[in-house]
């Protein structure tokens, strides 16, 4: 029997490989000469190599030797996966990829092999083709619990909540109640019943400490959409607790930085410039500091966008967006960004950067599609609340 993923790659970490995909240099982007000798190019490692990286170390130099060994090549493409979302480097991402490659085109793929397909191409935003990919696995064997967890995460990024529920639900039967429950309940969060999932999560950690990080970083996020810092501050400093990674540190950061306190933000991300949205974020956090390291953050930010989109890179539009509104002040551009990153892709942070734009460009009805959205499913933001009569 071949291998199958450990369903504790769970749903976060999709969400979490978003973060992972703008990489800092490509073959068909000019090289990026700073403007001067101050400018920060690349962060190296700032700490020695723990378990987690000798063990890929090991497992990537074995597959180098045995690059048919299917056993080998998930082991790896399942820790590079991993450490793409700890530490928001894209670089693990096409190592998973290259991993995999020997199967990668082939019809006859195995389940697992698939399975990490999709979470290669959800990291990029191919979600249509993500989906095709579970749809096969799951015509294959509907009781794989990790797939339909994978493609629930997807729909969920879509805004397709209807058909993210279905596939939640069918979890319960699968031994995996625990995420199934999870899972609706973060729907119901998004669906106009903020209260009611919030009690959900809160019974559900109770009767699982096991799961708590993940767990508290569901229930901070619905906190900051209800509105309620105090809540969102606990839960998201329980979530740290747990899991340090590049998804909870940026969520945590953006918290931060709504609350006004930027020096904070600094001293969570410092040594994270590697991963370009940790560093957008810390390139706002220096901007409302006066600190003059902005200006370098900046630089580099730019550069990695434009190489991004030499190579046909899309992926992070909303976070192009965001650098264009919030640190060059350029509404019009970010406007354009933000219209096409919502037709990829209809999370919350994915609203509020359009409703911000469009406002700040003088355009506010081309935020109209996200009002409907909001209405359609009651959506439930105090973030988004100033935007939406």
């Amino acid at each position: 029997m071949s291998p199958r993923p450990s369903l504790h790659l769970r749903r976060r970490v999709i969400a979490a490989l978003s973060m992972a995909v703008l990489a800092f240099g490509a073959a068909r982007a000019e090289p990026f000469v700073p403007a001067d000798d101050g400018a920060v190019v690349e962060t190296l490692r700032d700490r020695p190599l723990d378990r987690t990286d000798i063990e890929l170390r090991r497992l990537r130099a074995a597959l180098r030797r045995a690059p048919d060994q299917l056993r080998l090549a998930l082991a790896v493409a399942q820790r590079c996966i991993a450490v793409a979302r700890r530490d928001g480097d894209p670089r693990y991402i096409g190592y998973a990829e290259a991993a995999l490659a020997p199967w990668w085109q082939r019809s006859d793929a195995p389940a697992p092999v698939r399975l990490y397909k999709a979470i290669v191409l959800q990291s990029v935003h191919e979600f249509g083709a993500a989906v095709r990919e579970l749809d096969v696995l799951l015509a294959q064997d509907p009781d794989d619990a990790q797939a339909w967890l994978t493609r629930a995460s997807i729909l969920q990024a879509q805004g397709r909540y209807d058909e993210a529920a279905a596939d939640c639900g069918r979890l319960a039967g699968l031994g995996a109640a625990v995420y199934a429950q999870a899972c609706l309940a973060e729907l119901q969060g998004l669906r106009g019943e903020p209260a009611a999932a919030y009690a959900h999560l809160e019974a559900l950690r109770a009767a699982h400490p096991d799961q708590d990080a993940w767990l508290s970083l569901i229930e901070a996020e619905l906190s900051e959409r209800r509105g309620d810092a105090p809540a969102a501050e606990r839960h998201f400093r329980a979530a740290l607790a747990g899991s340090a990674d590049a998804y909870t540190r940026a969520a945590y950061a953006d918290f931060l930085l709504d609350q006004h306190r930027a020096g904070e933000v600094i001293d969570l991300l410092q040594g994270s410039e590697r991963a370009d949205p940790l560093l957008l974020r810390l390139a706002l956090a220096y901007q409302a500091q006066g600190d003059a390291r902005r200006a370098a953050a900046v630089e580099a930010l730019q550069a990695r966008f434009d190489a991004a989109r030499l190579r046909g890179d899309t992926v992070h539009r909303r976070e192009e967006a965001r650098f264009a509104l919030e640190l060059l002040r350029q509404p019009q551009r970010a406007l354009e960004l933000a219209r096409r990153n919502w037709e990829v892709q209809r999370e919350p942070a994915d609203a509020r950067i359009l409703l911000a734009a469009a406002r700040a460009a003088g355009r506010d009805a081309d935020a109209d599609p996200v009002r409907r959205f909001i209405a359609a499913n009651r959506l439930p933001d105090a973030r988004l609340a100033s935007f939406v009569p």
